[in-house]
């Protein structure tokens, strides 16, 4: 093995311990707005304060292989494509962060009959289900895959659509100014996590650009509003 293969498979060991402690915080999230467990809700932002050093290694491989062994090509796309990934990772691991924040003060605030009534946990394990897949699509270098996530985005986009509905109503009713502001924070959240699906798509769209060289979801797909 070549010293350029070395530190590419270095670099793809360090992407996926970067991916392993974002796995650990959705994980968390599901099962704390499953068992409506506000500790463990809180104790996503200490997983993503663990991560960080990970973050920063991840950053130093790649800066490792750009300055130190020219990788041309293949390998190229694969450190600009680590790259592009690592933003949305980081950003989806704060952005978990500060839903499980506003989760853990809004939702005992509210009755928790009222907050069965909203699909929130359909609404994380459907996110969930979409990062896994475009996650997959990216270290299986699996084009195929990271095309065909409409049906996952969909479902997303549905139980967004439904929390949110949930959420105006709940709005509609008497309620106190804490109570209020819970649902509002629940709103928020609600939002974020439909933020972190779009990034699990540009995930996708990184792992397209590493094995084809261009940016497919961006490009050619809906949501730059070329295809429905």
């Amino acid at each position: 093995m070549s010293i350029i293969e070395t530190e590419i498979a270095k670099l793809r060991a360090r992407a996926y311990q970067v991916v392993n402690h974002l796995r650990r915080q959705l994980i968390l999230l599901e099962e704390g707005v499953r068992a409506r467990d506000w500790q463990r809700l809180l104790g996503i932002e200490k997983l993503r304060e663990e991560a960080l050093e990970e973050d920063m290694r991840l950053d130093r491989r790649c800066a490792r292989i750009l300055a130190l062994h020219q990788p041309v090509a293949n390998d190229l796309r694969l450190v600009l494509a680590v790259l592009r990934m690592h933003f949305y990772l980081d950003e989806i691991g704060e952005q978990l962060a500060a839903v499980g924040r506003r989760l853990a003060h809004a939702m005992p605030e509210i009755a928790s009959a009222a907050t069965e009534e909203v699909p929130i946990v359909q609404l994380v394990s459907s996110v969930r289900r979409l990062l896994e897949l475009c996650l997959e699509a990216f270290f299986q270098n699996d084009t195929e895959k990271a095309k065909r996530i409409n049906a996952e985005d969909e479902v997303v986009d549905h139980s967004y659509n439904e929390c949110m509905r949930k959420i105006v109503r709940a709005l509609t009713e008497p309620l106190s100014e804490k109570e209020a502001t819970a649902w509002l924070e629940m709103a928020v959240a609600v939002k974020t996590l439909e933020k972190i699906a779009d990034y699990a798509i540009d995930i996708a769209d990184a792992s397209i650009y590493y094995a084809e060289g261009v940016y497919y979801w961006h490009r050619f797909a809906r949501r730059s509003g070329a295809a429905s």
